[in-house]
């Protein structure tokens, strides 16, 4: 289909399926998938996913646009090779706001066992075909889900210097203390050092989940929020957890760094804002996994404000709450918002105070069932208008792999727009994207049909990656 903008309210919403062209053949699980905005060149857009190297070759790729999200290319420059081509397990992607810096974390292959191997890479050209610079390798006993965040620093004595953040869950902690955040002051440096904090404060169920989520304010302010667990049954993959912020007022620079945030319940680090969340890490919603979620946004315009999304088993029904702090952190509202059965919610705060909230509901029954993907936007917490971007197959194509979908999809704010990534299926309906739809690959949308290269014969539906943007 031609590009296109559909009206939103006021705005525009472009949304994009990522696969270019030239990759109109390939039917992968291309899933969890996050982007990265330059904020010095916006039409500079770099993505991830489970996607690999077409050529097979000794690198896994990214997805480049250089025209607002438009087009999409792939450039093979992440160091990771995996058996059946090259790839990275989880991967996300950031860069600085001002350096014109991308750094990535990411689970590299190959790795021995389950003993998975982090690292943190950055690259100064997106373009480039020289692979990304390795700072930070660690295997040991194994790391998880690395989300990577970048804040350039704007005056002062560290005036642009890359501040960056690596949320993680690091198996190599002591006593079963396993969330943390990998931090330097100065990511684009010759020589860059990591400290990797350990933000977990109380006693854990062996370990904490999977989600570690950090959040950058231009004033120094950084927030974590990361899903701490409880109680964990290994047999049944079921527990509870509770949903924990952290903060630290001064970039995480000092000598305890995330301990600006004290429980007002036990005086330790760290506010528990929801406690004895159930989940279970080996229950299901559709075809996709279910674990515990946690997504944290601040307000640009001010640090005392944060919202914060995360997941809860309650009985039936798989609930996403939305809540918010305007005091830092120490104390929190109600549910400003509450779903079922929705999962993989990503937050952003645009420079107006608009906040934004993605996320994936499963809805309808049997054939019909379907996955719903919806950006929520509010200016007071109370009113949210949705937008629906996709609502695609539940079960086409089947899971070739855990996760489905992916743990995670992506929203962010650059100045008043908002831009994001989410994987779905592909069958070229029009009315699996209500907003409209932009597909690069080759596709018959009056039949229903993809198509390969020649653009005759047939493919099996897939899950892709779609870019979107909210304009106005």
């Amino acid at each position: 289909m031609s590009p296109r903008r559909r009206r939103a309210g006021r705005g525009y919403v472009l949304v994009v399926n990522m696969i270019p062209r030239s990759l109109s053949g390939e039917a992968h699980q291309d899933s969890e998938p996050t982007i990265a905005v330059n904020p010095a060149n916006p039409r500079q857009i770099v993505g991830s996913a489970f996607t690999p190297d077409p050529a097979e070759g000794p690198n896994a790729p990214i997805y480049v646009s250089l025209d607002g999200g438009l087009t999409w290319t792939l450039n093979s420059i992440v160091p990771s090779t995996a058996a059946d081509g090259s790839s990275t397990a989880d991967i996300t992607v950031a860069f600085g706001s001002a350096s014109n810096v991308l750094y990535a974390g990411i689970i590299r292959y190959p790795f021995p066992g389950d003993r998975t191997r982090l690292n943190v890479l950055r690259t100064t050209n997106v373009q480039s075909a020289q692979t990304m610079t390795v700072l930070v390798d660690r295997t040991g006993r194994g790391v998880d889900q690395p989300y990577v965040q970048a804040d350039t620093i704007r005056r002062g004595s560290g005036k642009g210097k890359d501040r960056v953040y690596v949320g993680n869950n690091d198996f190599n902690a002591t006593g079963g203390n396993t969330a943390t955040i990998d931090r330097s002051l100065d990511g684009a440096g010759a020589r860059p050092a990591f400290k990797a904090v350990r933000i977990e404060s109380r006693v854990t169920a062996g370990q904490d989940g999977p989600s570690v989520r950090p959040a950058i304010h231009a004033d120094g302010t950084v927030y974590a929020i990361f899903h701490a667990w409880r109680a964990f049954n290994d047999r049944t993959g079921a527990g509870m957890a509770d949903i924990v912020v952290v903060r630290d007022d001064a970039a995480a620079a000092g000598a305890r760094p995330f301990t600006s945030l004290v429980d007002a319940g036990d005086g330790q680090g760290g506010v528990r804002v929801v406690q004895g969340a159930r989940f279970n890490f080996n229950g299901y919603l559709g075809l996709q996994r279910t674990g515990g979620d946690v997504s944290i946004a601040v307000d640009p315009n001010d640090s005392d404000v944060v919202y914060i999304a995360y997941n809860a088993d309650e009985g039936p029904v798989y609930g996403l709450h939305v809540l918010r702090s305007t005091d830092r952190g120490q104390t929190w509202s109600r549910d400003l918002r509450h779903l079922r059965d929705a999962l993989n919610p990503s937050l952003a705060i645009n420079t107006a105070g608009t906040v934004a909230l993605l996320y994936q509901q499963l809805r309808g029954t049997g054939a019909g069932q379907q996955w719903v993907t919806r950006v929520e936007r509010t200016t007071n917490g109370t009113t949210w208008a949705a937008l629906t971007l996709a609502q695609t197959p539940a079960q086409i194509p089947p899971r070739q792999f855990d996760p489905y979908l992916g743990d995670y999809d992506h929203l962010l704010a650059v100045g008043k727009e908002f831009y994001g990534v989410f994987s779905a299926s592909n069958v070229p309906r029009k009315a699996n994207f209500p907003s409209g739809v932009v597909y690069q690959r080759n596709a018959n949308f009056t039949t229903g049909t993809l198509l390969d290269v020649d653009n005759t014969t047939a493919v099996h539906p897939s899950i892709d990656p779609f870019f979107f943007k909210l304009t106005g």
